[in-house]
């Protein structure tokens, strides 16, 4: 990551937010330290959360995975629409 010192940002202001907008991070520094950090926003949500690694990958479609399983023997809401449908077919 390149890093620009707090008085060219402020020469260069416009300039730097450019290069921020099309996709370079860029750390500041006040006399050689570090101090904050200028990147581009994150294109939606899911970038967002990409970026700050709160995000995985699937590792299965939604087919593949299946209805959940009911919890404490209960009958799903599927099984209830399911027996509603066939009374309604009766």
């Amino acid at each position: 990551m390149e890093q620009i010192g707090i008085r060219a940002l402020k020469q260069n202001a416009s300039a730097v937010v450019a290069r921020a907008a099309a996709g370079e991070a860029l750390v500041i520094t006040d006399n050689g330290r570090p101090v904050a950090q200028i990147m581009p926003l994150p294109a939606d949500r899911l970038d967002a959360l990409d970026q700050a690694g709160l995000l995985r990958a699937a590792t299965a479609t939604a087919s593949e995975i299946g209805p959940p399983a009911p919890r404490d023997g209960r009958r799903t809401l599927g099984d209830a629409l399911r027996e509603m449908r066939d009374e309604d077919d009766r």
